[in-house]
């Protein structure tokens, strides 16, 4: 298997793994939080509220969902851009 020779290429790599890792962080985060809301709203419903659609935990959800990528595709983007710069200032 090659190695990666590239630093744009590492750079990439750990871009994608360092969003990756939040984005499991964080869903598991929110998920626990919406298991245990639920489970408190069950066992005392009349005093603790259940969780609504404006619950932080599900936009951290939705955030992760469909926040994280489009951060990602755009630090790939900004990659691909720095990149192309370079090989024109090379060519100069």
């Amino acid at each position: 298997m090659k190695r990666l020779r590239s630093k744009a290429a590492r750079a990439v790599v750990l871009w994608t793994l360092l969003i990756l890792l939040v984005a499991v962080l964080l869903s598991v985060q929110a998920t626990g939080s919406l298991v245990f809301a639920g489970q408190d709203c069950f066992f005392n419903y009349p005093a603790v509220p259940c969780p609504s659609a404006t619950d932080p935990a599900l936009v951290r959800l939705t955030f992760v969902f469909f926040g994280l990528p489009l951060i990602w595709l755009g630090g790939i983007g900004v990659a691909l851009v720095s990149r192309a710069v370079r090989a024109r200032r090379r060519r100069r």
